[in-house]
């Protein structure tokens, strides 16, 4: 059985009409589902997480943005659920990485018709409070704030979003002193930004760590190191392309378990998840769900 869960808000409302043609096509070939339709967030995660209790379902389907993602994966991530999503968003970074995104509603209807899946990685976060699952990327320092900041606007959307969010917090920004614990080196230093990617990209396309790959049991980390504000300014754009990785003053490294010291919040997929410090880790192999090559 489906289960179709929407924001009705993502992308203009574009999630309704791509669910009514979505719906129809199941009832064309005889399948059972539910469709969950709510006005918030609260809402949507309350009615999702007793459905799953109760109900047989075999495929959730996600019909809106990231944020839509990141609420479901929280009940999904370590079941044989497999899940998917019609992007409808903004960013649709979990899409994009998925090789999802182009697709119109008749080809993911037959990509999500096959119940052979592919299995990815999941991020964890853990503080003090609660444990939290992430698929594309966590961050702290400047992009944190920018996220924040961008998470206010109701215009513009997209990458135009993040760009404006950008150079307003750019102005009052300063280094944050980290403590980092990675696979057990412990490493200290002043950054701009610190980044833990699953997936290579977000804010609706960046490629901030273009080398992740969500399948290899890795988590790759991205450090920008002080630099003037005019500095960050000219690297910024290159992290569309992903070029920004052989800038001087951005390093790159990888692990499994990375613990995270500072006086600062951290963002994933978007979503604030909790103020430092924080434990990442990878779940490997965590997520069912249908990857396009």
């Amino acid at each position: 059985m489906w289960l179709l869960v929407i924001n009705k808000k993502a992308g203009k409302r574009k999630a309704l009409p791509l669910v009514r043609h979505f719906s129809s096509l199941l009832q064309q070939t005889g399948q059972e589902f539910y469709i969950i339709n709510e006005d918030s967030a609260k809402a949507t995660d309350s009615v999702l997480q007793s459905h799953l209790r109760t109900g047989n379902y075999s495929k959730v389907i996600a019909f809106g943005g990231d944020g839509l993602v990141n609420l479901c994966i929280q009940h999904i991530v370590k079941t044989n659920i497999a899940f998917g999503v019609v992007p409808t968003g903004t960013g649709n970074d979990f899409s994009r990485t998925l090789g999802l995104h182009k697709k119109d509603v008749i080809d993911l209807f037959q990509i999500f018709s096959d119940n052979s899946t592919d299995t990815i990685d999941v991020g964890r976060v853990s503080s003090d409070l609660h444990s939290h699952f992430y698929v594309q990327v966590l961050s702290t320092g400047f992009d944190a704030k920018v996220n924040s900041l961008a998470n206010k606007f109701k215009w513009p959307k997209g990458r135009l979003k993040y760009t404006l969010a950008m150079l307003l917090t750019l102005n009052r920004f300063k280094p944050i002193e980290y403590e980092l614990n990675i696979d057990n080196e412990i490493i200290s230093r002043k950054a701009m930004l610190l980044s833990v990617a699953n997936g290579y990209c977000y804010g609706g396309g960046m490629k901030i760590s273009p080398n992740a790959v969500n399948s290899d049991g890795q988590l790759d980390v991205l450090i920008v190191n002080p630099v003037s504000k005019i500095k960050l300014l000219t690297l910024f754009p290159k992290i569309f392309t992903g070029a920004h990785i052989y800038h001087p003053k951005v390093s790159t490294m990888r692990g499994k378990e990375i613990s995270i010291s500072a006086q600062a919040d951290s963002y994933a997929d978007g979503e604030f998840v909790s103020t430092l410090p924080i434990t990442v880790s990878v779940l490997p192999k965590a997520l069912n769900t249908w990857v396009v090559t």
